[in-house]
């Protein structure tokens, strides 16, 4: 059993032994006069006093020396090693290896630390110690095992490279753990010491998920924070990218990116910023970056072709160049196409109105076809059908049978109602059931009443509520039934049923009470006539907009080609195992790097069938970093059935567990009532009085 210190900086404090001797070297004894009537009856008497060059109070200086000594013991915080831990040091040590190679670790002042830490912690174990090298971001890679191969773990360290995602401590503790117990039973394990040792620059962001994590009640943790000096830093992190109209039916490209600075400091920086379209120069703006905040530069317009364009926002290169560029995809503008199917007799004001305004906007963008019948070969680019005012064909037919096939795949039927539809019993492609028409005349018409808007047909007016949709009056609307399965989506004041969906396979079957033409209301003249129809057509078609951007440590679903090849950011070839092009599941690909990901068929050459641009995680450019004992907050001190033994965490709990410095203040508070009794006993030196030898008297 030794004695160790928690906190030994405190010992330092020692040297304040010498005030009580300075102290006692220069105290003086102070002679009292006292007044006398005459000296002519007295004799003169030389007297010496000894000045005090020495100590003479042993006791006091003793008792005053171990007040001091015992107090700066007790701030230093005092325990008893066990014996296991005191022969410790003379077996071999398992030691975890953890080095962090997130974005945050590439900054110029980090990543050469960081390996020469990693390989310091190689080179200061003996032969017989093992040791294991790990890998993290938000990811665990283990280069070695648990192995005395230290030349191996030497180059394991050198071949590591920083990457372009996110930092998780809880990945990497765990991988630490799994290493040191797999390496307690391994052979020629004599019960040695395990330590968990942690090379990162303690990014705050990487702390989540440790809540729940359990370590084994002795295993050693210890961090070495290899964090910048500095942590003023501008990042590129996100950008608005929209495609609008221009004259003559081209299209421009609209780009405003947005750069967070944090901690750049009083004097104000300017940052020149660069687009960069499909590899050709677009434009460039400068701007100023503030101290702390967010500032957005926009730069002017850029023709853009039909197709899929990738583009790059880059500014000048910091300390952190990872999170200065930013990669956007701005996809194909391709039309969903929408076969609009009339019935006999229609007139063309009828759909005047909803063709119009589907036909304005963008992504997406509808093309509307209208036709008076449907067969398969029109269903098959089709991405909505609308049944204007018409029953769907019958399931015995050719058209009912690819109608029917259509939107079991996935399609969107939507039928609106009027009076040319009766079907008071439920049809296999109606959300519902038709039985005739309501009037409103009298009472100046009706207005929707209550509105699911949580569903997506009516997200754009969760802001104002059912009042989003404005004052519309319906003179004349559909009686709809409800039939099994179906939902209510919308209702009119007087409790009618407006909206109703049902589902049907992989897709949407929406019956439509609504009129939407101007001869039985004025909903085509208000204001939410345009976002509630494009809202419709969107869900109906079931469009997602394409990210412009996806983040490293995401997956990305593989497009259905056959044999697909993917180009990687730093010019890899992966060819997926899942075999998409023939009907078999859909298959991912991490996102391991920042970049431009290609999806290729066969082989990589010519115009790729996808591009993801792929940005490292916005929290990697927080260079903020936490104090090292938060990387234990929320772990869990279990019990471990491997021998492994603590110095670092595990002195912590037991020194709490002996509490030896509640003792010495004890000891200290019984030395100073000592030390008071002692110093007024008056122990002290004193002064020696010479008497010379009296004079002989001379005889008279």
């Amino acid at each position: 059993m030794g004695l160790g210190f928690l906190v030994p900086a405190f010992l330092a404090g020692l040297a304040a032994l010498a005030v009580p001797i300075v102290i006692h070297l220069r105290h003086r004894e102070w002679e009292r006069p006292h007044r006398f009537p005459s000296l002519m009856f007295l004799r003169r008497i030389p007297i010496r006093t000894a000045r005090r060059r020495r100590i003479t109070d042993w006791l006091l200086l003793a008792l005053r020396a171990a007040v001091v000594a015992l107090l700066v013991a007790a701030f230093a915080r005092p325990f008893f090693r066990r014996s296991a831990d005191a022969g410790a040091s003379e077996s071999a040590r398992a030691v975890a290896l953890l080095l962090d190679r997130s974005l945050s670790m590439s900054h110029r002042d980090v990543w050469s630390a960081a390996l020469d830490s990693a390989r310091q912690v190689i080179r200061g174990l003996r032969p017989g110690d093992r040791v294991s090298v790990i890998r993290f971001d938000d990811q665990v890679e283990v280069a070695q095992a648990l192995s005395a191969d230290h030349a191996a773990a030497l180059a394991a360290v050198t071949a590591t490279r920083t990457g372009s995602r996110g930092t998780r401590y809880a990945a990497a503790l765990r991988a630490g753990r799994q290493s040191l117990s797999a390496g307690a039973g391994a052979e020629n394990d004599n019960g040695g010491r395990g330590d968990i040792v942690v090379v990162t620059d303690l990014q705050r962001s990487g702390l989540t998920g440790l809540a729940g994590l359990e370590l084994p009640a002795d295993v050693t943790v210890r961090v070495i924070a290899v964090g910048p000096r500095s942590r003023a830093n501008a990042a590129l992190l996100g950008a608005d990218v929209q495609r609008v109209s221009a004259p003559g039916g081209r299209s421009e490209l609209l780009v405003s990116a947005r750069v967070t600075a944090k901690d750049l400091g009083d004097r104000p920086r300017k940052a020149r910023l660069s687009l960069t379209v499909d590899g050709r120069a677009a434009g460039s703006r400068e701007t100023v970056l503030p101290a702390d905040g967010v500032v957005t530069a926009s730069f002017d317009r850029v023709p853009l072709a039909a197709g899929r364009a990738a583009a790059v926002i880059a500014m000048e290169a910091d300390a952190l160049p990872g999170d200065d560029t930013l990669r956007v995809v701005v996809p194909a503008e391709e039309a969903v196409r929408i076969l609009l199917v009339v019935p006999p007799g229609h007139q063309g004001d009828e759909t005047l109105f909803m063709e119009r305004a589907l036909g304005i906007g963008r992504d997406p963008r509808f093309a509307v076809e209208r036709r008076s019948t449907l067969d398969a070969g029109t269903l098959r680019t089709a991405g909505v059908v609308v049944l204007f005012d018409t029953r769907p064909p019958s399931a015995d037919g050719s058209a009912g049978a690819a109608l029917e096939v259509w939107v079991r795949s996935g399609g969107g039927l939507i039928v609106t109602a009027g009076s040319r539809i009766n079907a008071a019993s439920p049809a296999p492609l109606l959300a519902g059931t038709a039985q005739g028409i309501i009037e409103r005349m009298n009472d100046r018409g009706g207005s929707f009443g209550d509105v699911s808007l949580e569903h997506p047909v009516f997200s754009a007016f969760r802001a104002g509520g059912v009042s989003g949709l404005g004052s519309a009056r319906f003179l004349r609307y559909a009686r709809l039934g409800l039939s099994e399965g179906s939902q209510v989506l919308a209702r009119f004041d007087d409790g009618a049923y407006a909206l109703l969906e049902r589902p049907h396979g992989a897709g949407r079957l929406l019956l439509l009470g609504i009129p939407l033409d101007n001869l039985t209301g004025d909903f085509p003249l208000q204001p939410a006539y345009l976002p509630f129809l494009r809202s419709l057509a969107v869900y109906a078609a079931g469009h997602q907009v394409a990210p412009l951007w996806r983040t490293t440590g995401e997956a990305a679903i593989v497009p259905k080609v056959a044999e697909p090849v993917i180009s990687t950011p730093g010019g890899a070839l992966l060819r997926p195992s899942c075999d998409s092009g023939r009907g078999g599941g859909p298959c991912s690909v991490a996102l391991d790097e920042a970049g431009f990901y290609r999806t290729y068929s066969g082989r990589a050459t010519g115009d790729p069938a996808e591009v993801v641009a792929v940005n490292p995680p916005p929290p990697e450019s927080d260079l903020t970093p936490a104090d090292a004992r938060e990387l234990l907050l929320g772990v869990r001190r279990g019990d471990s059935a491997a021998t492994i033994t603590s110095a670092g965490i595990a002195a912590v709990d037991q020194e709490a567990r002996q509490s030896v410095w509640r003792w010495l203040l004890g000891v200290i508070a019984a030395l100073l009532i000592l030390e008071a009794v002692v110093a007024n006993r008056g122990w002290r030196g004193t002064a020696a009085s010479v008497l010379p030898p009296s004079p002989e008297r001379k005889p008279t």
